[in-house]
């Protein structure tokens, strides 16, 4: 497994090739959107934030490193899991464009978190964020509201698990993709993750995954375009399997 740097801005990737993520000025429209934050807010907010650019399949940071920051994700995905044994993992959740990662307990990060395409981050210091946090009612609800949506998440999670079908699970799981992602086209769910990056999330195996998806197709619901696009051809299908149990 990859070790992230434990202090600044940089990470390490899996690989013992060079680092990609590159510092760069920070464009202010990337970090909440307009519609989200006011512009004076947002402008604060850059003074002390650093864009980074990383590379597919580099570590973040790890389960247990000093808590030194909080990022928000301006375009890309990345997976927060939580290693069990040097073998196995359970994905936490998938995280997309404007979500927010970087929950900490008692100083320390208590999920690994890694890129799954190539990504462009903006990590805020948490030192500098606390006093600033305290003087902008605006940005503590911001946040607030970032925290909660992923508290909601993780209940989502823990019920979505809980179906005995496999076909339920990752039907469910295609809804929360598509709902999760901006989509330029409404019929067809991205999936940046492989297979196996499902299955932890799912707790099913990776053939698990693959035959729950091929039971899917052969209902009529979805059409396979390749492992990383899936078209919905029947929505109600979609749903009804979904609702099984």
């Amino acid at each position: 497994m990859a070790k992230s740097a434990r202090s600044g801005g940089s990470v390490r990737p899996k690989a013992a090739a060079k680092p990609s993520i590159l510092p760069t000025a920070l464009d202010t429209a990337d970090l909440f959107g307009s519609k989200k934050l006011a512009a004076r807010d947002r402008a604060i907010l850059a003074t002390i934030s650093t864009r980074l650019r990383v590379r597919a399949g580099t570590t973040i940071f790890e389960r247990g490193d000093p808590a030194t920051a909080i990022y928000s994700i301006a375009s890309g995905a990345v997976c927060s899991f939580r290693p069990l044994t040097r073998e196995t993992r359970r994905v936490m959740a998938f995280l997309f464009a404007d979500d927010i990662f970087g929950l900490a307990r008692a100083g320390r990060y208590v999920n690994t978190v890694r890129a799954l395409t190539p990504l462009t981050v903006l990590r805020i210091p948490a030192e500098a964020l606390k006093p600033m946090l305290l003087r902008n009612p605006e940005l503590q609800l911001h946040f607030l509201c970032k925290v909660t949506q992923a508290l909601r998440e993780s209940q989502r999670h823990a019920i979505l698990i809980g179906s005995e079908d496999p076909a339920a699970r990752v039907s469910r799981f295609l809804t929360m993709m598509e709902q999760a992602q901006p989509q330029p086209d409404p019929d067809v769910v991205h999936l940046p993750m492989t297979r196996r990056d499902i299955g932890d999330y799912l707790n099913l195996p990776p053939a698990g995954v693959g035959g729950a998806l091929a039971e899917l197709a052969k209902r009529g619901a979805v059409l396979l375009d390749n492992p990383h696009r899936i078209r919905v051809l029947d929505r109600r299908q979609l749903a009804t399997s979904a609702d099984e149990a």
